[in-house]
């Protein structure tokens, strides 16, 4: 028994080797890539399964995700590919992007493989890999049936569209998710069936595009297609088959990379995270090739973005797009600050580290990751933000279970499972300290342990206990974060160290560690502001690190901060046994005309969730141009202030029980979710019914909400008893939430208690046409 229990534990410990070899391509010793970089990288990360964290709030985040993974069925997530196959499915299909009619169906699966090994490799949960095993077994049964390499939720003729440029969503988009998830599902749970159908699926990309011309296929690139470029790229790294390299350049898109090697700044008006991937994609190719012109758009793109495009969380874009760089300070609408593309940033900047270790790349990694990341996640349910608004007045809206799956359901649930990734780096020589985040460290190498204990940000400080098997000689680098410009300091064993190095560098420690060895580092937060290049007076605060927020009347007018220059920051007292909590004083945060409002609460913005409305930005006047200006500001609320009346009744689009008191019907029509409202669609000739009260002999209005679009939309035609009302057609509007609204007159309602509102679609593909609420009104006395 003795001996029959010491070869298993061998065996159990050969298959633990086996699967935390290394797999990420950023990190040395790569036994799962065939290719090395020919670019010496200058550091390395560590890999994910050699970091485990520790009890502090990204640990928190992680669980919330390892259960919501946990808690998928495989069949479900099955269920289109086996349609699409020809193969019998008795599943129910997941709702939102993952539903039978969506031309975006299974790109969550691709995300969900990606999750399911990332979280595996962080935590070696094996019913994480099962899901994730059971996942690809289904995958390679459907790929067989359909015969020819290709695997998808949707059927290959979706391509004969694209190619044609008929109206088609994103399938490349959706390619590259399934490719990625495969991939990782190979380098972090060793399933070697995942890496062989990832192949034949690539062969069939190849097969597809060799009969177009590089002048084809680069047309195509115009519509999104992810990161395509860089996940063949990895292909070829695995195998070393040069077809799958080559591919991989096919779909370079050069029609914005190309500006970008050349140091020109093309991206204003271009839909943003469409963008992301192609540079994270070139950036992986220099590694693999040493193509400087990709190098220079990787670094130029990353610098213009971060630098001249981002806001104070780190995120970027206004309604998934670009704005004009020069007037950002104004592009700040309901739906700025798209998660994927943050989480696209974020893997760009670690390739760029791990080729040039500069503190600034790291220093953007912490803003994002706190401020942005973090703050997406539900903090008690786990569900994830599409967006986070920094418009005054908004709220973060998560995602259902299983009723949305967003692109940022999909890259939320990978962002939470890979926190470990980029909190160390190593060449052979040094460490690198980049987050202070509780964690543990296993540098198999040079036989270290490393824990990290701390309670940042609630605490600005951290403290590092080093495990040797043998006295190391090392240099340890560890981050002074660009904000800490207060008495940072480093102890060893309790002996000041003295160290060189301005905010925004790194604090090197040179010695010979020994078991046992701990570091104590401190680096108290500095209170400040950050405002707009285009406008200093829009400003947001930070504690340290973090953004902070509070918490505001959505229905009321929004403080505005009266001081003279240089003085913001006199009037903030922070909360006695809170962290990085302050109240402002009625003094300095004002609303015209309320003489008794009550002191501001600044919070950190990643801690403030649920149906909370809060406030980022901030507009700065003197008091002297307060006096002059009171007025006028009251007077402009007036006039855009949310107008009153009573609701006379109201259809909740998807509530099925509303629904069935408002004797609902329709054809061809359905409901989905978006930036946490639901919301009713239309396909060709689609329409729907309903009976809504009203108040016999008086004027009504009936409001519709809708979303707005920076394109022209088809119409919806809307009836009231069978009488043509209106054409509701969105023409180039912002894209925000609105009311078209529509008399009905008393003459419409003479002794009637009811009316049936019918929506019939003139065309198919209404969204954003779709009907977000449904409601009759009648103005209150005071507005008549």
């Amino acid at each position: 028994m003795k001996t029959a229990s010491f070869f298993a534990f061998v065996l159990l410990s050969f298959g633990s080797m086996l699967s935390s070899a290394n797999a990420d391509a950023l990190v040395d010793g790569q036994t799962k890539y065939k290719v090395a970089s020919v670019v010496p990288l200058k550091v390395n990360a560590f890999p994910l399964q050699d970091v485990r964290l520790l009890d502090g709030p990204f640990k928190h985040a992680l669980e919330l995700d390892r259960q919501y993974l946990l808690s998928f069925d495989v069949d479900r997530l099955l269920h289109n590919f086996r349609v699409t196959a020809g193969l019998p499915s008795s599943a129910k299909p997941y709702d939102g992007w993952e539903e039978p009619q969506c031309e975006l169906r299974g790109h969550f699966v691709g995300h969900y493989l990606s999750a399911c090994g990332l979280m595996y490799a962080a935590t070696g949960d094996e019913k994480i890999k099962q899901k994730g095993d059971a996942l690809v077994a289904g995958l390679a049964e459907c790929q067989v049936k359909l015969g020819n390499g290709y695997l998808s939720a949707y059927p290959e003729t979706t391509f004969d569209r694209l190619e044609n440029e008929q109206k088609v969503w994103a399938p490349y988009y959706t390619m590259h998710k399934i490719y990625a998830g495969l991939l990782d599902m190979y380098v972090y749970c060793d399933n070697q069936q995942s890496l062989n159908v990832c192949k034949k699926f690539a062969d069939w990309v190849i097969s597809r595009n060799d009969r177009l011309t590089d002048e084809q296929l680069q047309n195509i690139l115009r519509i999104e297609h992810g990161g395509m470029n860089e996940v063949l790229a990895n292909l070829y790294a695995i195998t070393g088959d040069e077809k799958y390299l080559k591919i991989a350049k096919r779909f370079n898109h050069h029609a914005v990379l190309d500006p970008a090697s050349k140091e020109e700044d093309k991206l204003t008006k271009l839909h943003a995270n469409t963008q992301f991937p192609k540079f994270i994609g070139i950036a992986r190719q220099y590694e693999l090739t040493g193509e400087n012109w990709m190098k220079t758009a990787a670094i130029f793109f990353w610098n213009t973005v971060v630098n001249e495009r981002s806001y104070v969380i780190g995120g970027n874009s206004d309604s998934e797009g670009f704005s004009d760089k020069k007037t950002l300070s104004k592009a700040l609408g309901p739906s700025t600050t798209e998660t994927c593309n943050t989480y696209n940033m974020l893997k760009l900047t670690r390739h760029l580290f791990c080729l040039d270790p500069k503190a600034e790349y790291a220093d953007y990694y912490e803003r994002a990751l706190y401020n942005h990341i973090l703050a997406s996640q539900n903090s008690e349910t786990g569900m994830m933000c599409y967006y986070l608004p920094l418009r005054s007045g908004s709220r973060k809206f998560y995602c259902g279970a299983f009723d949305t799956f967003w692109c940022c359901t999909g890259t939320g649930v990978e962002n939470h499972a890979k926190y470990g990734d980029s909190i160390y780096f190593h060449d052979d020589k040094n460490l690198y300290v980049n987050l202070f985040i509780a964690s543990e460290l296993t540098w198999k190498a040079k036989g270290l342990k490393l824990r990290q204990e701390t309670k940042y940000p609630d605490e600005a400080n951290s403290k590092l206990i080093l495990i040797c098997d043998k006295p190391l000689e090392m240099c340890l680098h560890i981050r002074r974060p660009w904000w800490a410009t207060g008495d940072f300091e480093i102890l060893v064993n309790g002996e000041k160290q003295a160290i060189s190095g301005n905010p925004g560098s790194y604090a090197v420690v040179t010695r010979t560690w020994k078991n046992g060895d701990s570091v104590q580092i401190s680096m108290p937060f500095s209170l400040r502001t950050e405002g707009f290049s285009d406008n200093p007076h829009r400003f947001a605060f930070m504690n340290g690190p973090l953004v902070l927020c509070a918490e505001v009347d959505a229905k009321k007018q929004f403080p505005i901060v009266v001081a003279e220059e240089g003085k913001v920051l006199e009037g903030l007292k922070p909360v006695a046994g809170k962290s990085s909590i302050f109240t402002g004083s009625p003094d300095e945060f004002r609303i015209a005309g309320e003489k008794d409002f009550g002191p501001v609460t600044l919070e950190p913005l990643y801690k403030l969730g649920g149906d909370r409305s809060y406030q980022v930005y901030w507009d700065l006047i003197t008091p002297d141009q307060w006096k002059e200006k009171e007025a006028e500001f009251r007077f402009q609320w007036e006039r855009v202030k949310p107008s009153e009346f009573v609701v006379v009744d109201k259809l909740i689009i998807g509530d099925e029980k509303n629904e069935l008191e408002h004797k609902f019907q329709g054809e061809k029509t359905s409901t989905r979710s978006f930036v946490g409202r639901k919301w009713r669609q239309f396909d060709k000739d689609g329409w729907c019914t309903m009976e809504v009260k009203v108040l016999p002999n008086e004027d009504h209005e009936l409001r519709i909400s809708s979303w707005g679009s920076n394109v022209n939309r088809p119409l919806v035609e809307v009836l009231v008893d069978g009488t043509k009302l209106a054409r509701l057609r969105v023409e180039k509007q912002p894209e925000i939430f609105y009311d078209a609204i529509y008399p009905i007159s008393a003459d419409m309602v003479k002794g009637k208690n009811t009316i049936t509102v019918k929506l019939q679609a003139e065309s198919a593909g209404s969204w954003p046409n779709g009907i977000f609420s449904l409601k009759i009104v009648k103005k209150s006395a005071t507005d008549k």
